[in-house]
């Protein structure tokens, strides 16, 4: 499998957890609806997680456990809804990726392997990334039954206890509704994982390409040679064209990435700051490994952001006009002809 053939594999493959084929039209997009279960999930369980939010307010703790579950589902249901609103971007710019990167590798064996390099990076990074998340989830998963087991151990009495604080309106202390409902917050948090991992994975996968289209500018631009001024024109012409053709791209990740990751950093920190206080009072008990390991998983998410959007500045930033090899005299370009290449060297620093 190519390597464009696999990029385009991956990112149907994570769009595709979500229950929908991002790459198929409007009315097969959603032929199976019932894969979406899991983000149905998240927005029918939202009100009895308010409902906790409410019933706490007087418990300080409780408050910020059903505080925690709350910010993650809102960060989930606007993340989902993002995915569908920017759809047609999305595919447009997978689309704008793969014929990119078809071309850009036909130009020789080492251009090839500078997407190759690039893509292999990305996948150890959303490996990493998507191995902290599920973590995450298990734990998550496997905290109620753990606290049910302690609870019995120590007082030989159980309370049910479910992946998300919620109050129900029926009693969960009945074995058949608590199933049921253990169920639906199982399904829940599935929901509250996939969004953020689709979303971040396909972020780090455009910014590790865009990263590997600077460095085969910088590439050409350092082993450029010519025979005549036509033919360095030429080439200049089409090397300041795959530049701004990056730069384009650039901001076109950032104006559909900017509303994603302001939403992100700011329920990132009221959820730091809430489980910051949860994991101070647990952390000798053993719900502190859970918090820890949320903590950790949310910090991870916010870097991954920073960490990929440093990556793309920083190599944007080193295609200079001073990294231009000067020709020789003989074969150098008259003074308009370079005046008027050099004036397409884009002097761009891209903030994401």
């Amino acid at each position: 499998m190519s390597t464009t053939e696999n990029f385009i594999l991956v990112q149907k493959t994570t769009i595709a957890m979500l229950g929908f084929d991002l790459f198929s039209g409007s009315g097969e997009m959603w032929k199976y609806r019932y894969r979406c279960i899991n983000v149905y999930s998240i927005a029918t369980i939202f009100p009895f997680i308010l409902a906790a939010v409410i019933h706490n307010l007087k418990n300080v703790m409780l408050l910020a456990d059903a505080m925690v579950a709350l910010l993650i589902t809102i960060l989930g249901l606007f993340k989902f809804s993002m995915i569908i609103y920017l759809r047609k971007d999305f595919w447009r710019m997978i689309d704008t990726f793969r014929h990119l990167m078809t071309h850009e590798g036909a130009q020789g064996e080492e251009y090839a392997q500078i997407i190759i390099t690039a893509n292999k990076q990305d996948q150890r990074v959303c490996g990493i990334f998507r191995s902290c998340f599920f973590l995450a989830w298990a734990l998550n998963s496997v905290l109620p039954f753990v606290r049910m087991g302690l609870s019995y151990w120590l007082s030989r009495h159980v309370e049910p206890e479910l992946s998300f604080p919620c109050l129900f309106p029926w009693d969960i202390h009945n074995k058949r509704n608590y199933a049921l409902t253990f169920l639906w917050c199982a399904f829940a948090s599935t929901g509250v994982v996939l969004p953020a991992v689709s979303l971040d994975t396909i972020f780090c996968s455009f910014t590790s390409n865009l990263c590997a289209f600077f460095k085969i500018v910088q590439y050409k631009v350092l082993r450029f040679k010519s025979e005549t001024p036509v033919e360095s024109q030429a080439k200049l012409n089409k090397i300041f064209a795959l530049s701004q053709k990056s730069l384009d791209m650039c901001t076109e990740l950032n104006h559909c990435y900017e509303p994603i990751i302001c939403a992100q950093f700011f329920i990132s920190s009221l959820q730091l700051c809430m489980l910051g206080y949860l994991f101070s009072i647990t952390f000798s008990q053993t719900e502190g490994v859970y918090y820890a390991s949320f903590i950790a998983t949310i910090i991870i998410q916010a870097y991954i952001y920073c960490y990929c959007g440093e990556n793309v500045k920083t190599e944007s930033a080193l295609f200079e006009p001073s990294t231009i090899v000067p020709v020789p005299v003989h074969l150098s370009l008259s003074t308009d002809q370079h005046d008027a290449g050099i004036s397409r060297i884009p002097h761009h620093r891209l903030l994401l």
